[in-house]
């Protein structure tokens, strides 16, 4: 993500190999050791029955319940992603309330659809709605575009807002009240840009949307291919003025001008107007095994392109690779809660799973569900304060209850937050397309700021 988050990953393409260590610093980005595998996303509940969540009751009083908002992309660019993060969030809810809910109480769901960055107006109005009825938390949204949209909105609120996808770096400490749990932005403009230096790439065009998610990852990106000394920008570089809108749906004059620099590696940055970028690309000639892709738009597209298109292409994503196990709960969780449309990527589901399991643990650490609450104690039970790994909201409640300080361990995998409220470990890996789905797993890093 989609920073935007932010914005987007699409884990579901990623059926094979696995997924690198990167334990995110806000000073660190060397000191990495390649590894050749990591954690799988795994439900810590899988013996569970799954139920229905309720909705939540606008009239009831936060404090006494928990109220969680839920704020996902149910249409847009990135309405792929949502029905794998509402599920992510129900399944937390059920697995919370059959441990004996929050405080006593079965917690509730209050959902509404965070659209994109470019609906600017359905974002903030829909955020007003999570405000109104007085919700403990909110998670989401998946992209740092409606992050960034929404925010004066919740500062004023003084709401907790815990994206479970938003990763562009400017969002780092931007507010007491804002969380999140994807590695930011600048851990893979890392991994990526290494990848490209390393694969010998000596001129790099980049075609990147107009958003907080696209420019921020490229510049990163920009930067590393400069700082090595062997590859520079010639297409698409910070303050060119070449970026393409968000909405653009004709791209054959940007990939002529890309083209015309005589690039030998090409990064797309974009959501699902890469489907048609890759067309201009092969009508244009360009040989697809020198194009780079980013968490935005890692996806299988199988469906979309003659066979062996995208063969020997790569790409970086975020995150665990969840497990067939955990993929079967968020869907089953999904469908129990109405949702009708299939889930294609699982991408984010993990952490948003862990964003409301976090939310109910700190509000059962405070002994109250209201935001102030939630806010002053999630550091503490994301593992700050040292205390016993818990990996599940029924054994991490029950050390809590014996007085106990703990450390949430969970599906995501990544660590304890840091002083500016990002994760201080997360995964970044880089996988090779095989026919047309990036199922090839090349290389993985891990980082830390220790």
């Amino acid at each position: 993500m989609p920073g935007h988050l932010r914005m987007g990953r699409r884990l579901a393409a990623l059926a094979i190999g696995a997924t690198a260590a990167v334990a995110l610093a806000a000073c660190s980005s060397g000191g990495g050791t390649a590894t050749t595998s990591s954690p799988t996303a795994s439900s810590a509940a899988t013996g569970d029955a799954i139920k229905a969540v309720a909705k939540c009751d606008s009239g009831a009083d936060e404090s006494a319940q928990l109220k969680l908002g839920a704020f996902l992309p149910l249409t847009g660019g990135l309405a792929f992603l949502g029905p794998a993060s509402v599920g992510g969030v129900d399944l937390a809810l059920s697995d919370i309330n059959a441990a004996g809910g929050v405080l006593g109480k079965d917690a509730c769901v209050n959902l509404v659809d965070s659209s994109e960055t470019s609906q600017a107006a359905v974002s903030i109005a829909n955020i007003k709605k999570q405000l109104q009825s007085k919700v403990s938390a909110i998670v989401g949204p998946e992209s740092s575009g409606v992050t960034y949209n929404v925010l004066p909105t919740i500062k004023g609120a003084k709401t907790v807002l815990f994206s479970n996808a938003a990763t562009d770096d400017g969002l780092t400490g931007v507010s007491p009240y804002f969380f999140r749990n994807p590695a930011p932005n600048g851990f893979e403009a890392s991994a990526l840009g290494s990848q490209i230096v390393a694969d010998g790439r000596s001129k790099v065009a980049f075609l990147t949307f107009n958003d907080p998610y696209g420019t921020n990852l490229r510049d990163g990106m920009e930067k590393v291919v400069a700082d090595s000394g062997s590859a520079k920008v010639v297409y698409g570089g910070k303050g060119k003025n070449q970026e393409f809108p968000s909405t653009e749906t004709n791209f054959g004059s940007d990939v002529s001008a890309a083209l015309a620099t005589k690039p030998d590696a090409i990064v797309i940055i974009a959501f699902d107007q890469t489907k048609q970028i890759i067309q201009a690309l092969v009508s244009s000639g360009w040989k697809m095994a020198n194009t780079y892709f980013v968490d935005g738009n890692l996806n299988d597209y199988s469906a979309d392109l003659p066979d062996g298109t995208l063969t020997g292409a790569k790409g970086a994503t975020q995150g665990v690779n969840p497990s067939p196990d955990l993929r079967k709960r968020i869907a089953a969780a999904y469908k129990a809660n109405g949702g009708s449309s299939d889930i294609t990527s699982y991408g984010y589901g993990a952490e948003a799973y862990d964003a409301s399991t976090l939310i109910a643990l700190a509000a059962e650490k405070g002994k109250k569900s209201d935001s102030a609450t939630i806010q002053k104690n999630l550091p503490a039970v994301s593992g700050t304060t040292g205390g016993t790994v818990c990996k599940s909201f029924a054994d991490c409640k029950k050390l809590l209850d014996a007085g106990k300080e703990i450390q949430y361990q969970g599906l995501a995998g990544t660590g304890p937050f840091n002083a500016k409220n990002d994760i201080s470990s997360g995964y970044i890996s880089i996988y090779e397309f095989d026919g047309n789905a990036p199922s090839k797993f090349l290389t993985s890093t891990k980082e830390s700021d220790s």
